[in-house]
């Protein structure tokens, strides 16, 4: 079984949201009397969903693998990964960056934040696959023209695993724009909601029949992230989170998760009549009940316990988290070149699948420590601004 194919494109697998541990940097101005509130919101840690990421991206590379077991055959590890990171990316931008002040320098902090995470690793390995294909003829995954270079390089190509970091950039500017509305004032901010309620609502009527490389096919389950962080920031406010309410949570996530895997062919909220979306991946996509559960499991693990640490905020779980956008770029070359060795026909499916996880994960880490990071922190030192220490100007 290969991974479920997008209409209009190739065996898609999940994006990248962010990476490292996550915490909470950013300087929003706030009064002095919630001052202290504040300060003890930014050190709070969530390294199980380091962990989740990278659970995620794991559950991709087996998703593609030329050969699997029985029981790997039947699971939806792929279309699972994808929801996870989608409903991450909207989590994580909206808790690191709505509840701060819109205004001039947040905007680049969070443009040039995104930029260093997503561009020199994805820009790098697409250049080095259209190099090989225009200098070769070997047949491989990434194969590519010059019109799907374009493509790629404009966060709009379809070629196999780069299809997903399309949606994720887009989404993005999109943020910028779910940014601003609060900001608004009146009648100003009563029309925009308006609005945006209403293309939410399109979007999700078109989501099966649209190109799945626009962000907007996708937008339900970036929202799911969004509406999970929202409703961590409110109960926080009021409630006072419980370890045996945290246990709860997590275990059910746990159930979740086990359901999100189960081999079930079709929606399990059927919106849409089977005759007009005929494909798994847009059935499963697009199925709101799933993006519920995701939702969960985000929620749930965003809360540190003894359980998250155990399951997913352990050290080889948070490598894997930081290395996942690596694991995702660059399984299939590995599958490629495993696959030229020979080695998934000569052998059993369980060891071929074994090596083929621990070969990714340690080309990852070395593109991780020789390429990503350093990009990353290069850029972040030579672009991005002080945080504010006073209101700056506006954009709303």
């Amino acid at each position: 079984m290969t991974f479920p194919v997008e209409p209009g494109m190739q065996n898609p697998p999940p994006s990248q949201a962010a990476s490292g541990t996550l915490s909470l940097s950013a300087d929003p101005v706030i009064p002095r009397t919630v001052a202290t509130a504040v300060a003890s919101k930014k050190k709070e840690h969530m390294p199980a969903l380091d962990g989740l990421r990278g659970l995620a991206a794991i559950s991709v590379v087996v998703a593609h693998l030329p050969t699997k077991t029985a029981f790997w055959e039947k699971v939806s590890f792929g279309e699972c990964g994808v929801f996870l990171f989608f409903v991450l990316s909207g989590f994580l931008m909206t808790h690191l960056h709505l509840q701060q002040p819109i205004n001039v320098v947040n905007v680049r902090r969070f443009c040039v934040a995104r930029v260093a995470r997503i561009v020199p690793l994805y820009y790098a390995i697409v250049l080095m696959a259209f190099a090989v294909s225009m200098l070769t003829q070997v047949d491989f995954h990434y194969r590519m023209d010059l019109a799907d270079l374009v493509r790629l390089l404009a966060f709009a190509g379809s070629v196999d695993v780069f299809w997903s970091v399309g949606p994720e950039f887009q989404f993005y500017g999109f943020f910028l724009l779910l940014w601003w509305i609060p900001s608004l004032r009146g009648r100003s901010r009563t029309i925009a909601l308006a609005l945006l309620g209403v293309f939410v609502v399109a979007s999700y009527v078109a989501s099966p029949y649209l190109p799945g490389i626009l962000f907007v096919s996708k937008l339900h389950i970036f929202l799911g992230g969004i509406g999970i962080a929202l409703l961590r920031h409110w109960w926080g406010a009021r409630v006072q989170t419980r370890a045996h309410v945290v246990a709860l949570l997590q275990l059910m996530a746990c159930a979740a998760l086990w359901v999100m895997l189960l081999p079930y062919p079709h929606m399990l909220l059927p919106v849409f009549p089977q005759a007009d979306v005929a494909q798994l991946s847009a059935w499963y996509y697009t199925d709101l009940p799933r993006v519920l559960l995701a939702a969960l499991v985000v929620l749930a693990f965003s809360y540190r316990s003894a359980l998250s640490d155990l399951l997913l905020g352990n050290g080889l779980a948070s490598e894997l988290g930081r290395s996942s956008f690596s694991i995702y770029l660059l399984h299939r070359p590995v599958i490629d070149v495993m696959t030229a060795l020979g080695l998934f026909d000569r052998l059993d499916p369980w060891s071929a699948g074994i090596g083929c996880i621990v070969a990714t994960v340690l080309l990852a880490w070395l593109a991780n420590r020789a390429l990503e990071t350093p990009a990353r922190v290069w850029i972040t030192r030579r672009f991005m601004p002080a945080r504010p220490r006073s209101v700056g100007t506006h954009l709303g």
